[in-house]
């Protein structure tokens, strides 16, 4: 993985710039399973095998949403925000030596991605899906270093809509 590690950080970015393409991912994905939840219908995405179904209850918070963990302190939440919803702003990360903003395809939606380092041993990924038609997603992860940082990375790539 040293080698992903390496292609991660030389694929930084400065924050301040406007959103580039973001970088080839390195992560082999062929033997995550595909999961979805019925909290957030219509969604599907692959997520490394050690994730579980996080089933704390969700603050009474009206969006839809799912989370998975792992042992090794990651998290991933994907919530799907109404038509009408404003959502927040992305957050900035120009404040971590290790960030990067990044626009990609994800499947037939466009995907803008933050990700910085939050302290020495903590991760964070936002991202924002939007379909052509307006469908949204937001989706909020972290890792505690950087080689399930850059699943965490794949993990937002495998995000599609049923029937998109």
């Amino acid at each position: 993985m040293q080698v992903a590690s390496a292609a991660f950080l030389l694929a930084l970015i400065p924050a301040a710039a406007r959103a580039d393409a973001c970088p080839a991912s390195t992560v082999d994905i062929a033997d995550w399973p595909i999961v979805r939840s019925a909290r957030v219908p219509g969604f599907t995405l692959r997520l490394p095998r050690a994730f579980a179904r996080d089933t704390t209850p969700i603050a009474t918070d009206s969006t839809p949403s799912a989370r998975w963990r792992d042992a090794a302190r990651g998290r991933f939440t994907m919530s799907h925000l109404t038509s009408t919803a404003i959502p927040a702003s992305l957050p900035a990360s120009e404040n971590s030596p290790t960030s990067m903003r990044c626009e990609t395809r994800v499947g037939a939606a466009t995907a803008t991605i933050v990700a910085f380092g939050d302290g020495p041993s903590t991760y964070v990924v936002h991202a924002r899906i939007r379909w052509p038609d307006g469908e949204l997603l937001d989706v909020h992860a972290d890792a505690a270093d950087r080689e399930h940082l850059e699943q965490l990375l794949a993990a937002v790539r495998t995000i599609r809509r049923t029937g998109a």
